[in-house]
């Protein structure tokens, strides 16, 4: 397995807080600045989308390893929460909470400590 990855996408200014981002062929979406920071409402926000990736990150990760110890996936469904607040005067993510609900057929104990 190679041991470096890139991976991109373009990023175009709509209007005020508004862009578009894309991926290639493979998907593209307006995001704005969230209203906690005079962005509009109803657009998926730049911090949501980092939440999110956290999220798809810890699924993605799952799935590797417990294949990986034959194990097979029932169920998968996870919530994720992140705080973002100023320390020592930067706006930062402090803590990413992902809250997996799993449903496997292998040993509760194993797959905890997947």
């Amino acid at each position: 397995m190679e041991t470096r990855f890139i991976f991109s996408n373009t990023l175009e200014w709509n209007s005020g807080y508004q862009a578009t981002i894309s991926f290639g062929d493979k998907a593209s979406f307006e995001f704005a600045t969230p209203p906690e920071f005079r962005g509009p409402e109803g657009f998926v926000s730049p911090e949501e989308l980092f939440v999110a990736s956290a999220n798809a990150c810890a699924l993605t990760t799952f799935i590797a390893r417990t294949k990986k110890a034959g194990i097979n996936i029932l169920s998968y469904e996870s919530s994720a929460e992140g705080t973002l607040e100023k320390v020592e005067g930067q706006m930062m993510f402090t803590t990413i909470v992902v809250k997996p609900r799993i449903k496997t057929d292998g040993d509760k104990e194993t797959v905890k400590e997947i």
